[in-house]
């Protein structure tokens, strides 16, 4: 398994958006938020609802419709209601305006 796998070009995925990607054989969610790039795993933990199709970006949150289980993107906790099951994170890189996803960030504690 290659450490970076290209998903996505800059040019593509502008301030507030977000997309569904796959890497490492997982999908995931790929959100930029003011310029920063991201990458969660796509579905919510509590309910498997696809995050990257169907959940919605407030700010730097991310928003299950069916649940309103809400992640802080930067850290994947839950935040609303506080507590409880995180997404997994991702890193990130971009090369010459490729966004590749590198392995999974250690869990926070």
């Amino acid at each position: 398994m290659a450490e970076y796998e290209p998903v996505f070009r800059t040019p593509e995925l502008g301030p507030g958006n977000m997309r569904e990607v796959h890497a490492h054989g997982e999908d995931l969610v790929l959100l930029n938020v003011g310029q920063t790039y991201y990458a969660l795993s796509a579905h919510c933990p509590n309910d498997g609802t696809n995050l990257a199709t169907e959940g919605r970006l407030e700010g730097d949150l991310l928003v299950c419709p069916n649940d309103e289980w809400t992640f802080d993107v930067r850290t994947g906790q839950r935040v609303r209601p506080p507590g409880g099951p995180a997404l997994r994170r991702y890193t990130i890189r971009v090369e010459e305006n490729e966004i590749q996803v590198g392995p999974p960030l250690p869990r926070a504690a």
